[in-house]
């Protein structure tokens, strides 16, 4: 029921803005009274939350294979596929855009995305030091402060093209997404 609930919100934010999105119109969309709806999120604010975090999960979850595979991709195929899915799989990579937007004045909302950028952190410093000690045969120990000390920029880089690609377009994609490709396999070497 959450993801139903979930899943309309982001269609109407999608379609009218977050701000011009009215809870009235989530409900409606989603097909249930109101009183089903309040049961399971008390307002906009938290029903946005919690997609947002889904949907950063669902994404971001492909990373913890790696630890178990037996040979791991170099990151610039990982993280290009990765924004390939979050830019195309989902329609709601501009929807990022406005999350951010309200995390920058709500602190509810900085919460939450700071919650969801640690957790990110945390997922690429486990992948690239899976590669970096796996792939490239460096140290555990040095493997890992590698990739500590880079995982923050390669999510810099990966909110960069979202934000490109929300502003100016699925025809921006190629250049954005060749661009990542590139600069991961500068970083990396």
């Amino acid at each position: 029921m959450r993801a139903r609930i979930q899943d309309a919100a982001l269609a109407c934010f999608f379609r009218k803005s977050f701000s011009g999105t009215s809870m009235a119109d989530i409900i409606k969309e989603a097909g249930l009274s109101a009183g089903a709806v309040y049961v399971y999120y008390s307002s906009k604010a938290e029903l946005t939350l919690d997609a947002g975090k889904r949907i950063m999960e669902e994404r971001a979850a492909e990373l913890q294979d790696f630890g178990a595979a037996e040979e791991v991709p170099p990151p610039q195929q990982v993280f290009r596929q990765l924004l390939d899915t979050i830019l195309h799989d989902t329609p709601f990579a501009p929807l990022l855009l406005q999350v951010w937007g309200e995390a920058s004045h709500s602190p509810d909302f900085a919460k939450v995305a700071a919650e969801v950028y640690e957790d990110l952190i945390g997922r690429f410093a486990s992948y690239l030091s899976v590669y970096f000690h796996r792939g490239a045969g460096l140290t555990e120990d040095v493997a890992q402060a590698r990739a500590n000390q880079l995982a923050p920029a390669v999510l810099a880089v990966m909110q960069g093209a979202i934000v490109q690609t929300a502003i100016f377009g699925d025809g921006s994609h190629a250049r954005i997404t060749s661009a990542v490709e590139a600069l991961l396999a500068e970083l990396v070497d």
